[in-house]
């Protein structure tokens, strides 16, 4: 799509024409991105992601965004940018639909809820009672979803605008790679843009798990009962998210790290690295301190 097909009713107005096949924050990854920048704390992030192709930004700096760019000017960036998005998420401009496919192999449960349009459930794949699987989910061979789990639900994200909160739409999915597992009662949302949540092959979710949008789990991860995983965080393989963590948004969990019971996790997580506490420290540093108040 050009910068200049975007409807003039948004307040977008193009200051010079490019193309762009997805939208995304300026810390995203997916390719030939149109992203915002409201602000000249995100420019220096802007100039080095090469997959950002066009931009709506604030007047003021317009002139900032380099000359390989597509760009835009609006009052609001933030808010034209998802009101954009919204109006896209509508049509088939990210997700072109399909009748929802269940391999024969598949055991799915009669009482759970599986979309009528764009599910794929792969073979020897197990839907227990109660599972719901909403639209935008794909799930590879071998996975499981116990009872009561929601597998691509409709994520947490309200802009505000002056006394109202605009709800931004998930366009995105849901993808269980090959021989992963979401237990009781958890929940994976759908990405917000075009891309997927993911759970990587081998990995665990545990009951009354979150795991929000845009995160990517890493193959083998194990996430105990209660954690809550918050938009975009990506993690490496065969991490260790023990019972009630939380992360915070758009950090990265390295290969092999390990979070321990109840860490707040508040930075990014080395490869190998053991956190613990509220906010989570290196482990060694927080038993050494505990034993220093006793």
């Amino acid at each position: 799509m050009k910068l200049s097909e975007v409807p003039s009713e948004l307040g977008i107005q193009t200051v010079r024409d490019g193309w762009f096949e997805n939208l995304g924050l300026v810390a995203h990854q997916s390719a030939a991105m149109l992203s915002f920048l409201e602000s000249e704390r995100y420019l220096a992030e802007l100039v080095a992601n090469p997959r950002v192709s066009c931009v709506v930004a604030a007047p003021a700096l317009a002139e900032a965004v380099p000359r390989e760019m597509g760009v835009a000017v609006a009052a609001s960036p933030r808010s034209a940018f998802y009101h954009l998005h919204n109006r896209l998420a509508a049509t088939d401009f990210y997700w072109k639909s399909f009748a929802s496919q269940v391999a024969p192999s598949a055991r799915v449960h009669p009482r759970a809820y599986v979309a009528e349009r764009d599910v794929r459930i792969g073979e020897r794949c197990v839907i227990e009672p109660n599972a719901t699987i909403l639209e935008r989910t794909i799930i590879d061979d071998d996975c499981i979803v116990r009872a009561g789990a929601v597998i691509g639900s409709e994520g947490f994200h309200f802009m505000p605008e002056g006394d109202a909160l605009l709800p931004v739409a998930h366009a995105g999915g849901v993808h269980l790679h090959r021989r992963s597992e979401v237990q009781s009662c958890a929940c994976v949302d759908k990405a917000i843009f075009g891309a997927f949540t993911e759970v990587g092959e081998d990995s665990r979710i545990d009951n009354l798990c979150q795991i929000a949008h845009n995160v990517k789990l890493g193959k083998r991860n194990r996430v105990a009962a209660g954690a809550m995983v918050a938009g975009s965080v990506e993690t490496g393989d065969d991490v260790w998210i023990g019972p009630t963590v939380a992360i915070s948004h758009m950090l990265r969990v390295a290969t092999g790290a390990t979070l321990t019971m109840g860490a707040v996790v508040t930075r990014n997580v080395a490869p190998g690295q053991r956190v613990t506490g509220h906010f989570a420290i290196e482990h060694d540093k927080f038993i050494a301190f505990m034993r220093s108040i006793r």
